[in-house]
């Protein structure tokens, strides 16, 4: 199954050369012995088929081949895309070895050269599908190569027209409609596909012993101090245990007191001071949370890498009431641009209200209320969000039921303030309480690129012709041109800036492209999106070459129903873990044109935790 865009060529690119036999059958066949009692008793229960990710168009959702580093600078977890590294028709190497990357929790570069390698998510895929719903996982055949099997996340359903904006999709059905954004109805579906923006649990202690602040401090609200987003450091209630990554606060009387999270970025300079034993001379500066995806961070990647602002966020963290006063109060706050929201809870009765407050001075509005189980002392696991302009609140794991759907809206672009370099915060009032494990992520921003074809079925290169992948390149159109990238990536540091580029860049866009940058789809025809937006060839950016040579008509970018395969169900096996010789296993096989880069290990055992429904 492939899944993935295509790499840009060499200088003189040449026509593809002849496939290889592929060298991973011996892997591939002692993993498939281990699981093949597993599928035995899936197809009993339903027709079903087995399908291997083989790249990270669909990550984090589902693994491609990849890579698990260990982050030398916070010991967080995490898993890089490894799929460029070979020949995806041969597996064998083709030059391009992951070597460093990036860790999405503290940006620490880290060497991956020696990092294990594995296959990509083994997956059951049900055929047996009667009608297909917004945002499930689907595999279909390739417009374009109908052998070739790719999966993506179905965005956009029949007579529909399908537009990205910041990020966020939209529809309509007709041009006398308005625009509708798009929502996930399943929460769970919605929490599971975000992406990690800072994990306090794990924090980057060299860089802290070095000099740098934490990203959670109690601070105080100062609207002129635009350095902090107007939330510097500043001590009140709150007391930080910096090593078991603990906030407590007896906080008696009436007025809030403040713990805020800053996304402070670390740059080199500060982490070769660190790692030198050395003092930090330059403050770690906040900036804007970016598209930043650490499933893409090979160290080699330029301006692209981190370049739009992302600003639907979710904050998850444990709360321990051990008093709570009659006028007791919690408020979870997230910054949105042109608005504030904030979801306000009474841990005595539980009652809760969410609210918006304008930036531009106007009355706050009361978007929703209900009644949610914090009744009192005791521990309580919360996850509050704005995402896709909806706001949801979880107690327990549990959504709580409100009286009226908590949905905003925004009429023109929504741009940053120096407010979003700060964007999240906790403040209680009345209580003693203690917070903790706090886990801050974001939805997944969905790219404006398109490929400029005027009408968009006319006929693209072929595939196949030496130098295509230039003439690709050169219809490509993205949300911001590219010759702009360098400038606005750096101004994520500067919100008034980025919001006067981003403004201006995209209005570029959008006047010389128009309507291209919109999908319209047929009565049998779908769109399909990728969740990894920056590095996934999905429908945005499909070829139309073979289809019309076969005497099929349509878009350039649809899926035809005819061509939908069935609905990704779950990971019955992702990779397996060595362990033995310091968590690293024996290799038993290595690539072709590198014995030393271990292919496959043993002894391994089953990664349970990612055996699960896929959503």
């Amino acid at each position: 199954m492939t899944d993935t865009a295509p790499a840009k060529p060499p200088e003189n690119a040449a026509a593809p050369k002849k496939k290889a036999k592929r060298q991973e059958s011996a892997r591939e066949t002692v993993e498939a012995v281990t699981i093949a009692f597993i599928l035995a008793f899936v197809f009993k229960t339903f027709e079903a088929e087995a399908f291997v990710i083989p790249t990270g168009s669909m990550a984090p959702t589902l693994y491609g081949r990849h890579k698990e580093v260990t982050c030398e600078g916070c010991s967080l977890l995490y898993t890089v895309g490894a799929s460029q590294e070979i020949d995806q028709d041969s597996g064998a190497l083709n030059g391009n070895r992951i070597r460093m990357s990036v860790c999405p929790n503290c940006r620490h570069v880290n060497n991956a050269e020696k990092a294990p390698v594995f296959n990509g998510d083994r997956i059951v895929v049900n055929k047996q599908v009667s009608s297909y719903n917004r945002f499930d996982v689907v595999v279909f055949k390739n417009p374009e190569e109908p052998h070739i099997n790719y999966i993506k996340r179905l965005v956009g359903l029949p007579g529909e027209t399908i537009r990205i904006r910041q990020g966020d999709l939209f529809a309509r059905r007709s041009p006398e409609e308005p625009w509708k954004i798009l929502r996930k109805d399943d929460l769970k579906k919605q929490k599971e596909i975000q992406l990690l923006v800072y994990d306090d649990r794990q924090p980057p202690r060299a860089l802290l012993n070095a000099g740098a602040e934490e990203r959670w401090a109690p601070a105080v609200s100062l609207p002129n101090d635009t350095a902090m987003g107007g939330w510097p450091k500043s001590e009140n209630a709150w007391k930080p245990n910096a090593e078991d990554r603990t906030y407590a606060v007896d906080a008696a009387g009436s007025d809030l007191q403040w713990l805020r999270y800053r996304h402070l970025i670390p740059g080199y300079e500060h982490w070769e001071a660190a790692e030198n034993g050395e003092s930090i001379e330059t403050p770690v500066q906040p900036q804007l949370i970016g598209d930043f995806c650490g499933f893409n961070s090979d160290h080699r990647l330029g301006d692209e890498h981190e370049l739009y602002w992302t600003n639907d966020l979710t904050l998850e963290f444990q709360l321990s009431i051990q008093e709570a006063a009659e006028n007791s109060e919690l408020v979870i706050e997230l910054e949105e641009g042109i608005r504030t929201v904030q979801c306000r809870i009474v841990p005595t009765t539980g009652a809760v209200k969410l609210v918006s407050i304008p930036r531009n001075g106007g009355q706050e509005v009361t978007i929703a209320d209900g009644t949610c189980d914090i009744q009192g002392a005791g521990d309580y696991a919360i996850a509050f969000c704005n995402v896709d302009d909806r706001l949801n609140l979880w107690v327990d794991e549990t959504p709580v039921e409100l009286t009226q759907h908590a949905e905003l809206s925004s009429d023109e672009l929504n741009l940053p303030t120096d407010r979003d370099l700060a964007p999240a915060g906790i403040a209680v009032k009345g209580m003693k309480a203690t917070v903790s494990d706090l886990l801050l992520r974001r939805d997944i921003y969905y790219r404006n690129d398109v490929l400029a074809f005027d009408p968009a079925d006319i006929m693209t290169s072929n595939p196949l012709a030496a130098g295509y992948s230039w003439a690709y390149l050169a219809t490509l159109i993205t949300e911001v041109d590219q010759k702009r990238y360098a400038d606005l990536s750096t101004k994520l540091r500067s919100p008034s800036s980025y919001a006067e580029r981003f403004r201006e860049y995209t209005r570029e866009q959008e006047v010389a492209f128009g309507s291209l940058l919109e999908f319209k789809l047929d009565d049998d025809e779908y769109l399909m999106f990728g969740d990894n937006s920056p590095a996934s060839k999905d429908s945005r950016l499909f070829d139309f070459y073979s289809r019309p040579m076969r005497g099929i008509s349509g878009h350039r970018y649809a899926v035809k129903e005819s061509d939908l395969i069935g609905e990704a169900l779950c990971i019955f096996w992702p990779h397996g873990v060595p362990f033995l010789n310091g968590g690293k296993g024996f290799p038993v096989l290595s690539h072709r044109g590198d014995k030393t880069y271990p292919l496959y290990s043993i002894p391994f055992y089953p990664n349970i935790s990612r055996m699960k429904l896929i959503r």
